[in-house]
């Protein structure tokens, strides 16, 4: 398991009691959950035979991100769009507690999903495009969902992707500093935003998952579908962002993605071509998540561990690819 600086280490009387308040059956049995490194997971069973997911954010005193702070409300709401405006599967939130009385952090359960990580699977080149092909389904239809402001539900809506993301970026350059640290990519993206201001005006508004890594969907062997877990990360905003994870990855440029947008747009409403415009959105959102990686290394981890390393070497990929496009 990674070593990460925010998790909340629950007792297991913690867990017994906010299972018995909510009257969800006597636990049984708890163990820890996944790999994430952010939020703490629990897989926990009790006596009716009924095994769930308890999910618990950072204790109060962790350093998080500015956009990190009450990200488990989010995180249910985007559970809870899924589930009322798509046919995707993902795990029913059974209960949300925000109350901090048994648990001391923000805490919901939710159902135990079967299934192992993609990266787990071991999948030959077949199996994996097939999957692919699921995920890439999953995205037309969270870019189904639309809405009238943009950015993070947690830190307030704007009325443009140009608003949000400007805003997005300058809390994290806030961050950087805060935590002692300069950051000049960060501030060189900043200046690219108001660059293409114009062109991100006009971006729509639509559900962006941001995150749709390997790690954050489960394979079922039996049924060979898949499900999607972890949505914490979301914001209304560019749909091009949600290419990042697909293909070739974080550190080519969407040119280089033209299999996956050929998938895409055999499924979507609304199509995403391959254009100059589609380019530097894709590129600035990029931007975007080589500066969240450059700045969660010094609030996650200490300098020598590898997570610490990897991000810093991601960023400044990322951040060297993008800048040639804009």
């Amino acid at each position: 398991m990674v070593i990460s600086k925010t998790k909340y280490d629950a007792s297991e009387a913690e867990i017994k009691e906010l299972f018995s308040f909510h009257k969800l059956g006597n636990v049984i049995d708890v163990a820890a959950l996944g790999n994430g490194e952010f939020n703490a997971a629990y897989k926990v069973t009790c006596d009716n035979g009924i095994t769930s997911v308890l999910k618990i954010a950072p204790p109060a005193d962790a350093r998080v991100l500015s956009y990190e702070k009450n990200m488990m409300e989010s995180e249910v709401f985007w559970y809870s769009q899924m589930h009322e405006k798509t046919d995707i599967l993902c795990p029913k939130v059974y209960v949300a507690d925000f109350s901090k009385e048994i648990i001391k952090s923000n805490c919901f359960i939710m159902e135990m999903m079967p299934g192992k990580p993609l990266w787990e699977m071991g999948f030959s080149v077949t199996e994996y495009e097939a999957v692919q092909k699921q995920k890439i389904g999953m995205l037309t239809k969270i870019h189904t969902i639309t809405n009238d402001g943009y950015g993070y539900i947690q830190t307030g809506l704007v009325s443009s992707w140009y608003e949000a993301l400007k805003a997005m970026a300058l809390r994290l350059v806030a961050d950087c500093k805060s935590l002692g640290h300069d950051t000049p990519d960060g501030e060189k993206f900043v200046s690219l935003i108001d660059k293409h201001e114009k062109l991100l005006r006009a971006v729509p508004c639509r559900m962006v998952n941001f995150d749709l890594w390997d790690s954050n969907v489960l394979y079922n062997e039996k049924t060979g579908k898949i499900c999607w877990i972890d949505p914490e990360r979301g914001f209304w905003g560019d749909p091009v962002a949600d290419f990042i994870p697909l293909g070739p990855g974080q550190k080519v440029p969407l040119s280089a993605k033209q299999k996956e947008l050929d998938i895409y747009n055999d499924m979507a409403q609304e199509k995403i071509f391959l254009t100059e415009e589609t380019e530097i959105r894709y590129a600035l959102a990029v931007c975007y998540l080589a500066l969240i990686e450059e700045v969660e290394k010094y609030v996650r981890y200490e300098p020598d561990n590898p997570t610490y390393i990897r991000n810093a070497i991601d960023s400044r990929e990322m951040y060297d690819m993008a800048f040639k496009l804009l």
